[in-house]
């Protein structure tokens, strides 16, 4: 007896189902690409869809080497407005809010109690070029020996009357507690006070005599002069990995730039209700469809769609995305 060559009803059904499937899991994977405007029309049903959408900039856009990193960690500062009229704008809970916020969204915070133990290059870096940020506009509250902190300790008085800034010196909202900030991000240890780098010290009555040993000690030195040796690189762009930074934001702009266009196209074909494949997925040949002739055509009054497209007819790139899979 010869072997069925066709599938049976069942198995079609059993087929046509998995398909469906399928196709309800993607559904909606266009829209992450894509935000939405406030002009909206009605559709033949009643309901509202968006007329105006514009393609969104995508920054983390590939599985694969082409982009290796995206911008990494966002800046979040703790805002500190200057006192109007000799008032003071900003209030303790407010800065605390803040502090809470920036730590929930995964961001670096202003608050040195909230930088992680062990401190990367990367975020040590982040954090010096932003440089440290002292909270002078607030009012610092009482311990229960009715003590606190005060914004003199911000200044240092030498033996000639002279006083200079202690910008190394940051204070803690969420601990009611002072840190050293660059004994914080380069110390590997725990120096002679200890309490300024990891836990900070909030000894109010003794603060003065802590803060004058601390700053005196070798480690501290050290620290200190690690940190203006890195600011100073980072304002000529000199870091070792500069150049690999530089790079990589070269292509993570070129494949944003790359997404944008094809992902206009895709809207004007979805708009012109066009179908997108043709009899092959082949560029440069006959019957591959609109979206690739498209492509094609894009390519030849865009230099950066040209270039894409040269690499891809090269073998250059790996993934390309104006493939029916993406």
């Amino acid at each position: 007896m010869a072997e069925r060559k066709k599938p049976s009803g069942a198995q079609y059904r059993k087929r046509k189902v998995e398909q469906q499937r399928e196709q309800e899991k993607q559904k909606g994977s266009l829209l992450k690409f894509i935000c939405r405007q406030d002009s909206t029309k009605e559709d033949s049903n009643g309901g509202q869809i968006p007329t105006d959408m514009e393609a969104e900039e995508i920054s983390n856009v590939v599985d694969n080497d082409n982009v290796m990193m995206s911008e990494t960690l966002s800046y979040s500062t703790v805002p500190v407005s200057h006192a109007d009229n000799g008032q003071l704008n900003n209030s303790l809970e407010e800065h605390v809010q803040q502090a809470s916020e920036e730590k929930t969204d995964n961001v670096i915070s202003q608050d040195p109690a909230l930088w992680p133990l062990l401190i990367n290059h990367n975020t040590r870096a982040i954090i010096v070029e932003r440089g440290p940020q002292q909270i002078k506009d607030i009012s610092f509250p009482n311990d229960k020996n009715n003590r606190k902190f005060s914004v003199f300790h911000y200044l240092r008085k030498l033996p000639n009357g002279k006083e200079l800034c202690r910008s190394w010196l940051l204070y803690s909202v969420l601990k009611d507690s002072v840190f050293c900030f660059c004994c914080k991000l380069f110390s590997m240890k725990a120096i002679g006070i200890p309490s300024l780098t990891h836990t900070g010290s909030s000894d109010w009555k003794n603060m003065a005599a802590i803060l004058s040993s601390h700053e005196k000690s070798p480690e501290h030195l050290q620290n200190y002069q690690k940190w203006k040796e890195l600011h100073q690189r980072l304002q000529r762009d000199s870091t070792i990995d500069a150049e690999i930074l530089r790079k990589m934001k070269n292509e993570k702009k070129y494949w944003q730039q790359i997404l944008k266009r094809l992902i206009a196209l895709v809207r004007v074909l979805g708009e012109q209700n066009l179908a997108f494949r043709g009899t092959n997925e082949t560029l440069y040949s006959a019957n591959n469809g609109n979206f690739l002739k498209f492509v094609q055509y894009l390519a030849i009054f865009d230099p950066l769609m040209n270039e894409h497209l040269r690499k891809i007819s090269n073998k250059e790139l790996h993934t390309h995305y104006p493939g029916k899979d993406i």
